[in-house]
């Protein structure tokens, strides 16, 4: 009898103990209400020795919700008296924060959680406190910022929240999407990006980014007395400079002799040398200079044949207008980056797989802290990487079997002509999805740096919310953008973009270069009827904004594409059908006035909305003025 009653009373306990655990689980997942109807008891808790980031996130935060509700919430440091409402910012003092495993978070990770009648909002100890606060104002507030000068707040008396136990990790642990106008700190720190260079509220962790062989062995140093240095081919050894691409200087004409023992040594000294001025650095490039001229000296050869996966002839690659070259591998750039990686323990050494490295070796593997930077600068982009770059991926595969830290270097735009309709919003999602579904740990998204260019706003929003998930609802984000930042027009931008893109697939026989020109569409999503539908697409947009100056402006500018399209075309054709020359009444050729006034149009809102180039680093829009007139003046002649 005595054994039943305690087996009673333990089933007792037992049953007393999991009701009041089940109690304090319903209480913990229940929904809290921050403010109500313009008032809140709440107080937003920092730590007492609060570091900036931990500031910043608490401040950001009782500034929207004021800007949201009119309420400003006070704050308090953790060693005041706990209440039963508070927002914890960061790592503070409270029992709540015990259940938070900061391990897990490391430096970008966010948690946002309910608990009972709190508010955790959290991260890892780099940005992810800052992270936390505007993830939360975007993804349970309903604030956006979609350009750095645009910002969306919804106004509301009263925040709601359900229950929400909410912990996000990065994807790629380096996230940059390089346009102008993404370094706007709070831009930054909204979509947690990243930059090389230390723009906008990024500290960089790269000494040293790309193209560096130039910098650890200067030609203008060596080149005269050691020309043993360089590159070997043509039966000469090639340690001059040549005109550099951007016009602002020279470049060298080779790359390294990487077998000559003397030149790691130098490389080695240099790198010290930069290291030991930038020691927090941890990135540091050891990268090939800016060309295929490589080494064919008969060591360097024989280390590319020994490492190569693939014959000479078996795959070659073509970009920058070139005629092509050979996918050599990186049997002998791979060799004496090991051995620097070796000198550099503590440093993460990187270098390109670009070009003629492109291609994975076989038979040695980088050594864990050599980074391999690959790059997709030979891509189509009518169609996802999977369809129309079948050789990268086959690269990128066999990278990701070698190693884990790969970044990927990808282009989003048209370098030659940024002011040219580029349709490849639709290859944006697959391509990210592809690069994190194989072994890709950091993804550089290169746009366009200069002001302006084709749907930039659009585009660099885009990509930047990919790179945090690259399984957002991509048709849901930006019908969301275009609809809050076009207004009344943005069923024009919808019609117009889905016409776009429409008509540019790799079936109709164009491949999508970033290096190419819109002359080279101009059958297919640029022709005749296509630019005559988009300009009335576009005046209808502009009728219904024109007393919007806002949005007006905004609509404008995403019509500049087609103007420069029908610019170019029309100077490719010069006279007869498309030309930018017509017959006068007298028989000879005069410039066209439609021609005319669409230049005029365009560069005035070029240089209204302050758009820099027409191209990368070349061609100002008041050049591009006066090089059309010269044209035309020629032309009548």
């Amino acid at each position: 009898m005595a054994e039943k009653l305690i087996n009673y009373r333990n089933m007792k306990q037992v049953f007393q103990l999991t009701l009041l655990l089940l109690v304090c689980g319903m209480l913990s997942a229940q929904p809290l209400t921050l403010i109500k109807k313009g008032k809140s008891d709440y107080h937003i808790v920092l730590p007492e020795k609060a570091t900036v980031i931990e500031i910043q996130a608490a401040k950001v935060l009782q500034d929207y919700l004021f800007r949201i509700t009119g309420v400003s919430l006070p704050l308090v440091a953790d060693n005041a008296t706990a209440s039963p409402e508070e927002i914890l910012v960061g790592r503070v003092n409270r029992p709540e924060q015990g259940q938070v495993d900061y391990n897990q978070l490391k430096e970008d990770g966010l948690l946002i959680k309910t608990n009972n009648r709190k508010l955790i909002l959290t991260g890892g100890d780099k940005k992810g406190v800052i992270y936390s606060v505007y993830t939360f104002l975007d993804k349970y507030l309903g604030c956006r910022k979609y350009t750095s000068d645009f910002t969306y707040v919804p106004k509301q008396r009263t925040i709601r929240l359900p229950f929400i136990d909410d912990m996000q990790l990065p994807v790629f642990t380096f996230r940059e999407t390089y346009y102008h106008d993404v370094y706007d700190p709070e831009y930054m720190d909204w979509h947690k990006l990243h930059s090389f260079e230390g723009r906008g509220s990024d500290k960089t962790k790269w000494g040293y980014w790309v193209h560096t062989f130039h910098a650890l062995l200067d030609p203008k140093v060596y080149g005269a007395s050691h020309p043993e240095y360089f590159s070997y081919y043509d039966g000469k050894r090639h340690a001059g400079l040549i005109s550099s691409w951007d016009g602002g200087g020279t470049q060298p004409e080779a790359q390294l002799c990487l077998t000559n023992p003397d030149v790691l040594e130098i490389v080695c000294d240099n790198l010290k040398k930069a290291i030991d001025k930038n020691p927090g650095a941890l990135y540091w490039s050891v990268s090939q200079n800016d060309n295929v001229n490589y080494c064919r000296c008969e060591n360097c050869a024989a280390l590319d044949s020994q490492y190569a996966a693939y014959k000479p002839e078996e795959k070659n690659l073509a970009t920058h207008g070139t005629s092509g070259y050979t996918a050599l591998g990186m049997g002998s750039l791979l060799t004496f980056v090991n051995k620097v990686a070796e000198r550099f323990p503590d440093k993460i050494i990187s270098t390109l797989a670009y070009q003629y490295s492109r291609t994975p070796p076989k038979g040695i593997v980088p050594r864990k802290n050599v980074n391999i930077m690959l790059c997709s600068i030979e891509s189509s982009r009518n169609d996802p990487m999977t369809v129309g770059d079948k050789a990268f991926c086959e690269d990128l595969v066999g990278w990701g079997k070698l190693t884990n830290n790969i970044l990927v270097w990808d282009y989003v735009i048209r370098f030659s002509h940024l002011l040219a309709p580029f349709p490849n919003l639709r290859v944006l999602q697959p391509n990210i999805q592809f690069l994190r579904d194989n072994n890709v740990t950091a993804l550089f998204e290169q746009g366009n740096i200069q002001s302006g260019g084709d749907f930039a706003p659009l585009r660099s929003y885009l990509i930047a919310r990919l790179l945090w998930n690259p399984d957002i609802d991509i048709e849901k984000e930006k019908n969301e953008f275009i609809d809050a930042y076009y207004g009344p027009a943005a069923a024009e931008i919808k019609e117009y973009i889905r016409l776009l893109h429409d008509n540019n697939r790799s079936g109709q026989g164009v491949r999508m270069s970033i290096f190419g020109s819109p002359v080279q569409e101009k059958e297919s999503f640029l022709s005749v009827d296509l630019i005559e539908r988009y300009n009335r697409i576009f005046d209808r947009g502009e009728k219904k904004v024109k007393n919007k100056p806002g949005y007006h402006v905004r609509v404008k500018s995403a019509r500049l594409p087609v103007y420069y399209a029908m610019l170019e075309i029309a100077k490719e054709a010069k006279a007869g059908n498309r030309g930018a020359l017509i017959k006068g009444t007298d028989g000879s050729l005069v410039p066209d006035p439609e021609i005319v006034s669409v230049l005029y149009e365009f560069v005035y809102h070029c240089v209204r909305t302050k758009v820099s180039r027409t191209s990368e680093w070349h061609t100002t829009p008041k050049e591009y003025l006066e090089k059309y007139r010269a044209f035309l003046a020629e032309g009548t002649k």
